[in-house]
C-alpha cells in the first residue's frame, strides 16, 4: 500500500508522562502497511528513537492560558498545521489539546478522534470548576467524530454528562507486554538487603505523593529496614522532600526524577503501590502487573478496574493510612500470597491490556470512520 492509499493520522498532544508513553506504544505497534503517523508534541526530542515511525513532526509547546486572544492564536496555529498535513484522522490527546484541536479542525475535512486520557472534570478541583469542565466537554463533544475512553469508569462518566453514547468508544490503555524479559536490572548498593516499596508517577496532587510519604513513615516505624522509591518528578517534589526530611527518612528514600527506564526501578520493588486521588486508567499499575509485583492501590476510578481485590492485588480506600499499612505489612509477612498476587497480575495484564491489541482496536476504529460519510 503506497502513501496515497494509507490512512494518515496526525496526533496532537501537549503533555508528556503517561500520554507520551501511550503515543510511543501506538507508534510502535501501528500497522505500517495501512497507516502513516505524524505528531505535534511539546518535546519532539522525546520521540527521537521513533523517528523512523513518524512521517512529520512539529514541536509545539503551548502554555495554558484563559486568554481568549491567546486561545484564538493557538487555534489558528494548529489549524495551519492541520491544513498543511491534510490528515485523514486528527487524534487529540488529553483535555488541552482536545479543546484547541477540535476548534482548529472545524471545516478542515478530517475525522476528529479525541482521547481525554482521564476526564478533566474528575480532577480534585472545586465544584464550580468541575461544572465548567463538564459544560466544555459536552459542547465540544459535537466537534468530535469519536471520543475514546480508556476505562469503563471514563466511559460511564462521559454518558453521565450526556455525551452521545454513539460517540463514545471504550478502548482500554495497554502496555508493551513483550518487554518484561528484556528489562535491564539496576544495582543500587544502598538498598541491598532492604525491603523496597515504590511508586511510579508524576509527583503531583493526582498521584498523592504526600500520602505515600505518610505511609512510608508509618511503615518505617514498624520496619526500619524499609526503603522507599518514587520514580518520577513533578511540581510537588520540593514539598515531598521537605516532608521526607521532617520525618528523618532521607536515608530511606530515593526520588529518581524523570527516567526513561521506569521498569528497571520497578524490578527493585518488593511491593508496588499507587495511592492516586483519581486515574483514568493507571498505566503504572499495568507495568507493575507485567513485572509480577504485589500491588496496593487506592480503590478509585479506572485504576480500580485493573485490580480484583485479593486476587491480583490489594485495594484500599482513598487516604486510608491504617489499612494501607496493614495490607503492606500483610504482604511483607506472607511471601506466598505476594507471589500468588503477582502471578495473577501478570496473567491479567497479558490477557487484557496488551498495547498491540489495543492499537489494533484503535486502527479498526479509524478504518470504520474512513468509510463513514
Amino acid at each position: 500500500m503506497d502513501m496515497k492509499t494509507k490512512i494518515s493520522v496526525l496526533h496532537f498532544s501537549q503533555v508528556n508522562g503517561g500520554v507520551e508513553r501511550y503515543l510511543k506504544l501506538f507508534l510502535k505497534f501501528s500497522d505500517k502497511n495501512k497507516f502513516v503517523n505524524s505528531i505535534i508534541s511539546p518535546e519532539i526530542v522525546n520521540y527521537n528513537i521513533y523517528n523512523y515511525l513518524i512521517n512529520n513532526s512539529y514541536e509545539v509547546n503551548i502554555k495554558q492560558s484563559f486568554s481568549i486572544i491567546k486561545l484564538f492564536k493557538n487555534v489558528l496555529y494548529i489549524r495551519n498545521i492541520i491544513k498543511q498535513e491534510k490528515p485523514d484522522i486528527l487524534y487529540l490527546h488529553s483535555t488541552f489539546a482536545g479543546v484547541i484541536g477540535r476548534l482548529a479542525a472545524i471545516g478542515c475535512g478530517c475525522k476528529v478522534v479525541y482521547n481525554p486520557h482521564g476526564w478533566s472534570f474528575k480532577m480534585n478541583v472545586v465544584d464550580a470548576k468541575k461544572c465548567v469542565y463538564k459544560i466544555i466537554e459536552y459542547i465540544l463533544s459535537f466537534l468530535a467524530n469519536k471520543i475514546v475512553t480508556i476505562s469503563q469508569s471514563e466511559y460511564n462518566a462521559g454518558k453521565q454528562i450526556f455525551i452521545n453514547k454513539n460517540k463514545l468508544e471504550l478502548i482500554y490503555n495497554g502496555i508493551d507486554t513483550s518487554e518484561n524479559n528484556s528489562v535491564e536490572s539496576l544495582r543500587l548498593t544502598h538498598i541491598t538487603d532492604r525491603y523496597v516499596i515504590g511508586m511510579v508517577g508524576r509527583i503531583s496532587e493526582q498521584k498523592n505523593p504526600l500520602f505515600f510519604v505518610e505511609f512510608a513513615k508509618a511503615v518505617h516505624e514498624q520496619y526500619p529496614n524499609s526503603f522507599f522509591i518514587i520514580v518520577g518528578d513533578g511540581e510537588l517534589k520540593e514539598t515531598v522532600l521537605e516532608k521526607i526530611q521532617e520525618y528523618n527518612l532521607v536515608d530511606n528514600f530515593l526520588i529518581t526524577g524523570w527516567v526513561t527506564n521506569p521498569e528497571s526501578y520497578i524490578r527493585l520493588f518488593d511491593q508496588a503501590v499507587l495511592f492516586s486521588k483519581w486515574e483514568g486508567f493507571g498505566l503504572a499499575v499495568a507495568e507493575y502487573m507485567l513485572l509480577k509485583k504485589p500491588i496496593i492501590i487506592s480503590d478509585i476510578d479506572g485504576m480500580s478496574e485493573l485490580i480484583t481485590d485479593s486476587v491480583n492485588g490489594i485495594k484500599v480506600e482513598l487516604n486510608d493510612i491504617s489499612m494501607a499499612v496493614l495490607k503492606s505489612n500483610m504482604l511483607r509477612k506472607n511471601k506466598d500470597f505476594s507471589v500468588y498476587l503477582g502471578e495473577n497480575a501478570y496473567s491479567t495484564v497479558k490477557r487484557k491490556f496488551s498495547a498491540e491489541n489495543q492499537t489494533r482496536l484503535l486502527e479498526k476504529l479509524f478504518e470504520q470512520l474512513m468509510v463513514e460519510k
